[in-house]
């Protein structure tokens, strides 16, 4: 009886191994699909435009995209973060210079977006519960992520993981202060800013891993303010 049950153990660690093997495969083969078809391919099938041509337009029968109110401010922030760990995923698979080299500016584009916004979220709601307002509060306008951090660490208690977090926006704002470096070619950077582009070098695994902790140190911390308050509002109801 001990035996079969051990079997029937090893049987399904089997199959499940299997099945995750498969969704992994799959999940693969998508993403070079994807990588092949690239923008400059799939403009080739598209139908010349016309004069009434229009970017949005509501159709009958067709699902249409449109975040709801309630939901805009998770779907926002998270749709950053996974269309930075999307095109991460795409390059790590890749052996196309153009795919490694081109997707990696949007990557970081799109998870400094989802910093600056989670931050500033993050600030709003924790200030909406304390009981009067700082002399010394940051100021969340503007795309310094090193102000926004430092209006932020205000509300957490200081521990090694608040130290290293802090580390690496410093980090990340020392090469980008102004926002534009993911956002800029050299040629736009040199017109406009009257600066040379000074790009950092870029370990594809080791960014990965920094944008997975990070992007959940900072829901985390989004989440306790969001909690804080609901709790903050639910207390006021009862009182009124």
């Amino acid at each position: 009886m001990y035996r079969n049950k051990n079997k029937h153990k090893h049987r399904f660690s089997k199959l499940k191994k299997q099945y995750k093997d498969a969704i992994k495969r799959q999940l693969t083969r998508d993403f070079i699909l994807l990588s092949k078809n690239d923008i400059n391919h799939d403009c080739l099938f598209a139908h010349p435009l016309s004069e009434t041509d229009k970017l949005f337009e509501e159709r009958d029968g067709i699902e249409q995209l449109s975040s709801h109110i309630n939901d805009d401010e998770i779907y926002m922030q998270n749709g950053y973060a996974s269309a930075a760990t999307a095109l991460l995923n795409l390059i790590k698979i890749s052996n196309d210079r153009f795919v490694r080299e081109s997707y990696i500016n949007p990557v970081m584009f799109c998870f400094r977006q989802y910093l600056e916004l989670s931050m500033k979220d993050s600030i709003l709601r924790l200030r909406l519960m304390r009981k009067k307002a700082n002399k010394d509060e940051s100021k969340i306008q503007g795309h310094d992520l090193l102000n926004l951090w430092e209006g932020l660490v205000k509300y957490l208690t200081k521990d090694k993981t608040v130290i290293s977090v802090g580390n690496l926006i410093k980090e990340l704002n020392d090469v980008d202060k102004s926002g534009t470096l993911f956002r800029y070619n050299e040629f736009l950077t040199k017109s406009i800013g009257d600066e040379e582009r000074k790009m950092p070098l870029i370990d594809v695994d080791n960014l990965y891993t920094r944008v997975l902790q990070m992007y959940r140190f900072f829901e985390s911390v989004n989440e306790l303010a969001r909690n804080g308050q609901d709790e903050m509002a639910a207390n006021h109801c009862e009182y009124e």
